[in-house]
């Protein structure tokens, strides 16, 4: 598996030479935008809006623009900005799990250790990863990459480590924008409710979940591909009842 950054994770004064990897893949497939005469591929190019040249990756620089004026920076410049923290993944602490809101929860990545030339790569991440499991804590991190500066969390997991990125609070909306249409339900209901819940509980097991969608869709391109015509069902909502009988079939079932 091929690392996508590499540094130091600090534990106080003590530097962890380490990897991370992406830790999920894309399972989806990707079409092609097609001009629908001709099935030309759609390509997007990058074009300067002042003249309409045609731009190479050389010919390009990262700017801002203030008061009208083009301010460019080279990756250099931008790295330089915080070249420690470029390297470092640092520590600010440890906390429960249970503290770290769901909805910051973000990427996972695996972290393992890195080349043992750096020295102490082994000791001091087995030293990290025992102390967590022993304390019952995570690690909040925070780290830089590219221009970005993150926020996450480590946790033991199986041999090695897990980070999860985390959103900062700014990033996420308040629930207060979400429209939630005001109603009642009885005791009644809702005891109903709790049996169909607890009729419906089980082990759930990970493992055995797959993504169907994207099989549907290959079994579609290769129906094309054999000149099979592709009926188009015809989506009709369920008859609806009351809540009531819905949750007395439930129960019956």
């Amino acid at each position: 598996m091929r690392s996508i950054w590499s540094g130091f994770l600090s534990f106080g004064s003590i530097l962890i030479p380490i990897r991370s990897y992406a830790a999920s893949s894309n399972l989806h497939i990707s079409f092609h935008q097609v001009h629908k005469t001709d099935c030309g591929r759609v390509r997007y190019k990058k074009v300067c809006e002042k003249d309409g040249e045609e731009l190479t990756q050389d010919d390009i620089i990262k700017a801002y623009i203030v008061g009208g004026e083009c301010l460019k920076f080279t990756d250099e410049e931008l790295d330089a900005l915080k070249p420690f923290a470029t390297k470092i993944m640092e520590i600010l602490g440890f906390c429960k799990m249970e503290e770290i809101p769901v909805e910051a929860l973000n990427k996972p990545y695996y972290i393992g250790t890195d080349s043992p030339q750096k020295g102490g790569a082994g000791k001091s991440f087995l030293l990290l990863k025992e102390s967590l499991i022993k304390s019952d804590k995570v690690a909040i991190v925070k780290w830089v990459s590219r221009t970005n500066e993150y926020l996450g969390m480590i946790q033991p997991h199986e041999k090695g480590l897990l980070l999860k990125q985390l959103l900062y609070h700014e990033q996420v909306r308040p629930m207060d924008e979400v429209e939630i249409l005001e109603s009642e339900v009885n005791n009644e209901l809702v005891d109903k409710g709790v049996k169909a819940v607890e009729k419906m509980t089980f082990k759930f097991d990970w493992t055995k979940y797959t993504e169907t969608y994207t099989q549907e869709v290959k079994d579609l391109v290769e129906k094309k591909f054999l000149g099979e015509e592709v009926e188009v069902p015809e989506f009709k909502l369920p008859e609806t009842r009351s809540i009531e009988a819905e949750l007395e079939k439930m129960l019956e079932e």
